[in-house]
Order: C-alpha cells, then sequence, then structure tokens
C-alpha cells in the first residue's frame, strides 16, 4: 500500500512540474522579458520607448520566483520565462496583427501554431506590428524537432534573441594557437 501511495504522489509531482513548463522552440529567446501592452498586445522595448512616458499610464513588472516555471499561468499563459513588463497604454490605436491574419498573410492553415519569440502562443493575443523584426515559416523537421508546420514571429533583434552571448569570447586567439 505504501509504495502505491509513493508511486502515485512522485507520477503527480512530476506530472504538475511538467504541466507548468513552457511551451518553446529549440530556438527561443533568452534573458528578455515579454513587453505586454494592455493585456493583448506584444510588443518589444523598443515600441515601448517610441509610446514614452506621455502615453503610458502604468508599468507593471513580473518575474517568476523559480526559472522554468509558469508561475503567471492561469493569466498570461507561456509568456513569462524571462518575466513580463505589462504596460497600461493611454492610447487606443496600436497598430497590431491577429495570429489569423499573420496566417492568412502567409497562406497557412487556421490551424497552424503560433510562436512569438519562441514561445507558442496559448491565448488570442495580438502582436504589435512595428515590433515585428522577422517572421518564420518553418516547416516539420527532425533538426528543430518539429512536427508539423508553424510560424514563429520574432519581436527581438538578432544580436539580442540568445541573450548575452559574447561571441568575442568565442573565437580563438591566434597566440594561443601558435606550435613552439
Amino acid at each position: 500500500m505504501k509504495i502505491k501511495l509513493l508511486f502515485l504522489i512522485t507520477t503527480l509531482s512530476f506530472s504538475s512540474s511538467f504541466g507548468q513548463g513552457f511551451d518553446k522552440l529549440l530556438y527561443s529567446k533568452k534573458d528578455q522579458a515579454t513587453y505586454l501592452i494592455d493585456q493583448k498586445i506584444i510588443a518589444n522595448y523598443d515600441l515601448m520607448k517610441q509610446l514614452g512616458s506621455d502615453h503610458i499610464a502604468k508599468i507593471e513588472v513580473w518575474k517568476s520566483a523559480k526559472k522554468g516555471i509558469d508561475q503567471y499561468a492561469d493569466k498570461y499563459p507561456n509568456l513569462s520565462e524571462y518575466g513580463l513588463i505589462i504596460i497600461e497604454s493611454k492610447l487606443t490605436n496600436i497598430p497590431a496583427k491577429s495570429q489569423n491574419e499573420i496566417r492568412e498573410f502567409l497562406g497557412a492553415d487556421p490551424n497552424t501554431k503560433v510562436y512569438v519569440d519562441g514561445y507558442l502562443l496559448k491565448n488570442d493575443y495580438l502582436i504589435a506590428t512595428q515590433s515585428i523584426t522577422e517572421i518564420e515559416f518553418i516547416s516539420p523537421n527532425e533538426q528543430n524537432l518539429n512536427e508539423e508546420k508553424i510560424i514563429n514571429v520574432w519581436t527581438l533583434n538578432k544580436d539580442i534573441r540568445l541573450g548575452p552571448l559574447n561571441i568575442r569570447q568565442m573565437k580563438v586567439k591566434e597566440s594561443s594557437n601558435t606550435i613552439q
């Protein structure tokens, strides 16, 4: 009886911890918070700067206590791995595209999953058009480990997507490679 109870507890704890994780692509953003305007428009830092303090009513910063756990999944699923910056705007018309509009523009199936910065969108969020830096239409393949076509919308510039990687540190110095 004790073994069955222990097995049940272990199974439930693993399933709950996996259930709170993030659905993301192999190449997804690192060390960058998600910007959310008026609780429905995904944006980036550049757009927030363009808004200016005159058009911002309130800013909240949310950071999960545990890395890899989606603490805010109930309200903002799959958006908070590196924190959320929630902006309440005084503007009423921020140009944005819905996920369906992006699918239609690319000629994709209406059931094609949409990711932003490598994270699956689980709600009907809009994406600020000024924040879109690149759109990838990824076909199924083994390398990316995806089984179906997906759309990934990048709001980050290429140089900051993968975090603070210092490429200069990765270069091999000529002086250390010389044979004496």
